[in-house]
C-alpha cells in the first residue's frame, strides 16, 4: 500500500518564524508528536517534541520568542507519494524518527505519515486476514 493511502492529510505545517509557544498546541493534538515546517509552500525542516525538549527547553531558550526556524531539524527527511508502506517504516526505523512528511514528485507536502498510522494499518490488516482464516477454517465444506 502507498503511505499517502494512510497519511495525514491535510499534514500538519507550520512556518519557519512560528514561535515554539505557537507550535506546541498543534504538536499536543491529534497531529502527533512533529510537525511539518514550511517556508512558504516549500518544505524546510521538521520539528518533533524531542526537538523542542533538546533544543529550546534543555538550551534554555525561551519559547516565546524562540523561531521554529532557528531549531528545526533541516533537511527534512521525506517519503513520496509513490512510496510503500513497509519502506517508509523501514526508513522511519533506520532513521530514528516517528513520523515523515509525505511529498509528490515536485516535493510539494501532501501528507504527513506517523509511526502511529503504520501500527494501526498493520493492525486493521492482520485483523482482516483473522477474519478471512477463521471465515475459511469455520465453512463447512464437501461431507463436512
Amino acid at each position: 500500500m502507498k503511505a499517502i493511502k494512510i497519511a495525514q492529510i491535510p499534514p500538519p505545517a507550520v512556518q519557519v518564524t512560528a514561535t515554539i509557544r505557537e507550535v506546541i498546541p498543534i504538536m499536543g493534538s491529534d497531529q502527533g508528536c512533529g510537525v511539518a515546517v514550511m517556508d512558504g509552500d516549500r518544505l524546510a525542516g521538521t520539528l518533533s517534541k524531542d526537538d523542542v525538549l533538546k533544543r529550546v527547553i534543555g538550551e534554555g531558550m525561551d519559547p516565546a520568542t524562540t523561531r521554529v526556524g532557528d531549531v528545526m531539524t533541516t533537511p527534512a527527511a521525506s517519503v513520496t507519494t509513490d512510496t510503500e508502506t513497509g519502506e517508509a517504516l523501514k526508513m522511519m526505523f533506520d532513521r530514528g524518527c516517528c513520523y515523515l512528511p509525505v511529498v509528490d514528485q515536485g516535493g510539494i507536502l501532501r501528507g504527513w505519515l506517523a509511526l502511529c498510522h503504520l501500527f494501526r494499518d498493520h493492525v486493521e490488516d492482520v485483523g482482516r486476514e483473522l477474519d478471512s482464516l477463521e471465515a475459511y477454517l469455520s465453512a463447512d465444506g464437501p461431507g463436512g
